[in-house]
């Protein structure tokens, strides 16, 4: 098994979060020309507001209550809104250094315009988290696909986090907007829940409600990792959601694959494939992995339909860059071989309920008969 060091991610994480708070303060005060005193008060503030995510996740975690929803809204909603407002403050400093040698540039005004750009930027990314996610149409076409795949449709959900009643609301507008685009068979690509939503929820009706001609089938996430597997794998099962870790099914034409969360499960190349050849057959397909990795080995051990989530194709920009360091294939279509792969952006949003500049998504994958 390979073996993966987080601790050291983790700890420059921390640190550049941290970094984040204390250069957003020290550019208000500046922006806003404060005096000594308020500035140092500003920038104190924000150095203790960076614990107020961690603290909503712990507590979360650790208490999770219907009242208190408001206050776990708000606190991953700041460490979305600080990371828009460092990246916008960054790009501010960049092109003062342009202009502030042009006659007519004022830097009290410009600071104010700032700001008022980081307010619409936010409204725009909470719209972006709380809205309903689109169908995204995709038509692949597919080398010798049997007639009976013909038009065959396939909707993909990954990657909501239900985790709170808002949630479990959009859920429910979620599954209406599934079922208007009739498919024939519906994918959970993992990551569908976190701490704060029990088995018992009204997920289970909501989740019973979606239709398709061959049913409901899903993979792990790594959430359902840090949910605790056996009570995640517990749900699915009472959400009624066919659950295939590391083991297939066979669906009509075509042979269904899931595997376990790769980089959770410390799964080396050699084991995906390995777990693929011993289930694999003749019949066309389809692959459930939750985080798009080892996607061109999977593509040199055979023809496969694959699906993956988890990247949010960065949820909030400038992160798809980020996103795209640690995951190459991180959004979209991908034709590897005689293989495609669709990454999806994800249905819903973990951590703060923003999307900017990468949208949530429902994909309904048309297969077709390549000529």
């Amino acid at each position: 098994m390979k073996t993966y060091h987080f601790l050291p991610v983790f700890i420059l994480l921390v640190l550049s979060y941290v970094g984040l708070h204390y250069y957003a303060g020290r550019w208000a005060a500046r922006g806003l020309g404060l005096a000594p005193g308020p500035a140092a008060w500003l920038r104190w503030a924000l150095l203790a507001a960076a614990f107020l995510s961690p603290f909503t996740m712990f507590l979360k975690r650790q208490f999770h209550a219907a009242w208190l929803e408001p206050l776990y809204a708000a606190g991953y909603a700041w460490m979305g809104v600080i990371l828009i407002a460092a990246f916008l403050f960054a790009v501010s400093d960049l092109a003062a250094l342009l202009l502030r040698r042009a006659a007519w540039f004022n830097p009290g005004l410009y600071a104010k315009a700032t700001l008022l750009l980081l307010a619409a930027v936010t409204g725009w990314g909470v719209y972006g988290g709380q809205k309903v996610p689109e169908l995204r149409e995709v038509a692949v076409p597919v080398k010798d696909l049997p007639p009976a795949l013909e038009g065959f449709r396939i909707a993909q959900i990954s990657d909501m986090h239900v985790d709170s009643r808002w949630k479990l609301r959009q859920f429910a507008a979620l599954v209406d907007r599934v079922n208007s685009a009739s498919p024939d068979l519906v994918l959970v690509t993992g990551d569908l829940i976190d701490p704060g939503i029990t088995c018992d929820s009204d997920l289970a009706e909501l989740a019973g409600k979606i239709k398709s001609r061959y049913g409901l089938y899903g993979s792990l996430g790594n959430h359902e990792y840090y949910y605790g597997i056996e009570a995640a794998m517990g749900c699915y099962q009472a959400f009624g959601i066919k659950l295939l870790h590391n083991a297939s099914a066979d669906l009509g034409p075509l042979r269904l694959i899931g595997l376990g969360d790769i980089h959770t499960e410390h799964l080396t190349k050699e084991d995906v494939t390995g777990i693929l050849a011993r289930h694999k057959d003749v019949k066309f397909t389809v692959l459930m992995s939750h985080q798009p990795v080892f996607l061109p080995e999977i593509a040199a051990a055979g023809d496969y339909l694959g699906f993956s989530g988890h990247t949010h194709k960065g949820q909030i920009f400038p992160f798809h860059f980020f996103t795209w360091l640690f995951y190459r294939h991180f959004y979209g279509l991908y034709k590897i071989n005689n293989s495609n792969f669709y990454v999806t952006s994800g249905s819903g949003t973990w951590g703060p309920p923003l999307r900017w500049l990468a949208p949530a998504e429902i994909p309904v994958i048309t297969l077709k008969n390549a000529l």
